[in-house]
């Protein structure tokens, strides 16, 4: 009778955490400013970009840079100090300056968006794929204005830009799906750091350990979809479902422990 206690609660806490692992939730954010590593803002860089909020092939000025989020909601590994700091997969909307209710999505869901606003190679997986391996390689390292705005071009480059033949992103003045400014590219600290982080994606060291959550508006679209890059311990790894499997990995070897016992 204890072995089958064991297996039912196994499998009943592993499906429960799968089910509410695939259910979108949502979240009520407030943009506070610019990305705040702990020491407060640290501001934006002056730039300018193409595609943009107004038109496809004209640049315009912005701020680059990531951006700070507050939430009275902690149930979230991203929110639980009730602040946060996020960074735009959207080229297309400006963002509001106030509060916004945002569904709570996955890596799945950013790569299905990606896939129908770049169709073609590299497909919106391997984009989101790459979005995370940056992460990895060189994101316990942004906490300054220059190394928050090199992020944020290096991931616009990665989301919308056109890979080389070799796989490989570059920011430019001339990439038909996300190109910059000359006063972005070279002429800049930040457009600079940014192309020797993406020169170096796939072969860097990595640094640390991160899971990627997508909020977008739905089909409001209101204000701008971001993600943001939550640290994990450093033996969890980003693989479907991984508390699911823990949990029935554990309900397995409880069983063993009773037969054993029993025997």
């Amino acid at each position: 009778m204890r072995i089958k206690q064991i297996l039912l609660a196994a499998t009943v806490l592993a499906t429960s955490m799968a089910s509410q692992s695939t259910l979108a939730g949502t979240i009520v954010t407030t943009y506070s400013g610019s990305a705040n590593f702990g020491s407060g803002p640290v501001g934006y860089e002056s730039g300018s970009v193409a595609p943009n909020p107004n038109s496809s092939t004209r640049l315009v000025g912005v701020g680059i840079g990531g951006d700070s989020f507050t939430s009275a909601d902690h149930s979230y590994d991203f929110s639980s100090t009730g602040q946060f700091n996020v960074w735009c997969v959207d080229i297309y909307h400006w963002m509001v300056n106030g509060t916004v209710t945002y569904t709570v999505g996955s890596a799945s869901d950013l790569a299905t968006e990606l896939s129908l606003l770049r169709p073609g190679t590299p497909g919106g997986s391997l984009r989101v794929s790459q979005l995370t391996r940056l992460a990895n390689e060189v994101y316990s390292s942004v906490n300054t204005k220059t190394e928050s705005a090199a992020f944020q071009l290096a991931v616009w480059a990665i989301t919308y830009g056109t890979a080389d033949r070799a796989g490989n992103y570059r920011i430019d003045t001339l990439d038909p799906g996300f190109h910059v400014g000359s006063s972005t590219t070279v002429n800049s600290a930040f457009g600079v750091l940014a192309n020797q982080w993406l020169a170096n994606l796939g072969t860097a060291a990595t640094t640390g350990n991160y899971k990627l959550s997508y909020l977008n508006d739905g089909a409001r679209e209101f204000t701008q979809d971001v993600v943001v890059f939550s640290k994990l311990p450093d033996f969890v790894r980003t693989i479907p479902e991984p508390a699911s499997i823990a949990l029935l990995s554990l309900g397995l070897l409880g069983i063993g422990f009773v037969r054993r016992k029993q025997a």
